[in-house]
């Protein structure tokens, strides 16, 4: 469980299929925004399984981040 979700911010993330996701950017109350190359991303903290000291660890995989990009 994330207690302090502010210091995700400028963290690698990595899918649940080991693929590069970027890095957090922004946090809100129920989300995170990831950015990869010129590509972002808004997912829920559900969407988080932990956090190993240096990389945000996802639950799902790219496939569905991918599905979350902002336009």
């Amino acid at each position: 469980m994330i207690q302090n979700w502010d210091r995700l911010v400028l963290r690698g993330v990595r899918s649940s299929d080991n693929d590069d996701m970027g890095n957090v950017i922004a946090i809100d109350k129920d989300s995170l925004f990831l950015m990869t190359g010129r590509h972002v991303f808004k997912i829920p903290k559900s969407f988080v399984q932990g956090f190993n000291g240096s990389e945000v660890l996802l639950s799902v995989p790219a496939t569905v981040v991918w599905r979350r990009e902002l336009t």
